[in-house]
C-alpha cells in the first residue's frame, strides 16, 4: 500500500469493499488503496483513472473479469517475481504463502511481506494468498476491516477459505 493523501487520488470510487482510492500518473496505475476513513467519491481526473474505475466495477460485477491496465513496475526483481506469481493464481483459488514461495524459490515470510507492500490489491490478487492454517493477513493486518475485505473478495471469487 502506498501512503497517499486523499487529495492526491486521481479518483475515489465506492465499491462493495468500501471506498477505493486510485492513483495514477496518466501512464500507469500506481496504487489502489482501501480508504478506511470517511471519504467522498471523486470522479476520475484522468483517462487512466476512468478506465481503472470502469475495470474495477467490472470485477465487482463479475469476479472472472480480467484486468488490462498498465501497472507501475515492481520496485525490485523479487517484488516482480512475487507479483507474477500472484497474477498466476486463478480466480476462485487460493495458495498458501509457502506454496507461492516455492514457485519463486523464496520464503513464506518474504511472500507475506510482498503481499503487505502490494500497491495494487484486487488487480494483483494478494487476497488469494492465505496461511497454511487459515486466512492469514491482508494489507499488513491480521484482524479488523482488512480481513473483512479479504473474506469478501474470496467469497466474491467463490474461493474456498
Amino acid at each position: 500500500m502506498i501512503a497517499c493523501a486523499v487529495k492526491d487520488y486521481t479518483a475515489i470510487i465506492d465499491s462493495p469493499c468500501g471506498m477505493l482510492g486510485i492513483l495514477d500518473d496518466g501512464k500507469v496505475v500506481r496504487a489502489i488503496n482501501f480508504i478506511y476513513n470517511k471519504a467522498q467519491a471523486r470522479a476520475p481526473r484522468s483517462e487512466l483513472s476512468e478506465v481503472t474505475a470502469t475495470q474495477l466495477a467490472s470485477f465487482f460485477s463479475d469476479a472472472t473479469f480480467q484486468f488490462d491496465l498498465p501497472l507501475v513496475p515492481s520496485a525490485t526483481p523479487f517484488q516482480s517475481r512475487a507479483r507474477d506469481a500472484l497474477l498466476r493464481i486463478p480466480v476462485g483459488e487460493t495458495r498458501s504463502y509457502g506454496n507461492v514461495a516455492k514457485t519463486i524459490r523464496s520464503s513464506a515470510r518474504a511472500i507475506a511481506g510482498a503481499c503487505r507492500r502490494n500497491p495494487l490489491p484486487i488487480i494483483v490478487p494478494c487476497h488469494r494468498v492465505v496461511a497454511f492454517n487459515g486466512l492469514g493477513g491482508f494489507s499488513g493486518k491480521l484482524d479488523g476491516e482488512p480481513l473483512v475485505i479479504k473474506k469478501w473478495l474470496l467469497k466474491h471469487e467463490s474461493a474456498s477459505q
